[in-house]
């Protein structure tokens, strides 16, 4: 956990592009919270009564867009602030490599010190544009799941 909060002080000058992603996350999880409720409403109104079916198309359609627009600009920002933090990290990793002297050389391969890095900052990249993402647009969307199954009227016979 230390190295990952250690890691979003590398994201901490991006934190902006992180709010409006966090928006755009919250934004993708009202749909999905909308979409049940519309499931409901064709249940209740569209199939039992037969009314309101021009409303509940515009809403799916509405909330389509909303929910993919949402995840667009989430991901989109996300892998915004990844690539960013990646490349300050191969930066400042760079100019503490220039800085060593000759006998770190000697004693390390330049080819295991370029494979290091590769591989490190490609899971430090996946770490922040990924998997946080993902990690924060579910919390948001698994707390709007928990009330579409208290709020079911659906019976099986």
């Amino acid at each position: 956990m230390a190295d990952f909060l250690r890691l979003l002080e590398f994201a901490r000058p991006y934190r902006r592009r992180l709010y409006l992603a966090f928006a755009a996350m919250v934004v993708y999880a009202v749909s999905q919270a909308g979409f049940n409720y519309i499931v409901k409403e064709i249940i209740d109104r569209v199939l039992t009564k037969g009314e309101g079916l021009y409303q509940v198309m515009a809403a799916v359609v509405v909330l389509s867009a909303a929910r993919g627009a949402g995840a667009y600009v989430s991901a989109l920002l996300m892998t915004q602030v990844g690539q960013s933090v990646v490349r300050d990290l191969r930066e400042r990793f760079f100019g503490h490599v220039l800085r060593q002297s000759a006998a770190f050389f000697s004693r390390r391969a330049v080819g295991q010190l370029l494979s290091r890095l590769t591989n490190d900052i490609a899971q430090i990249q996946r770490a922040v544009s990924e998997t946080t993402g993902d990690l924060v647009r579910e919390s948001v969307t698994l707390d709007r799941k928990s009330t579409r199954l208290n709020s079911s009227h659906i019976t099986i016979s």
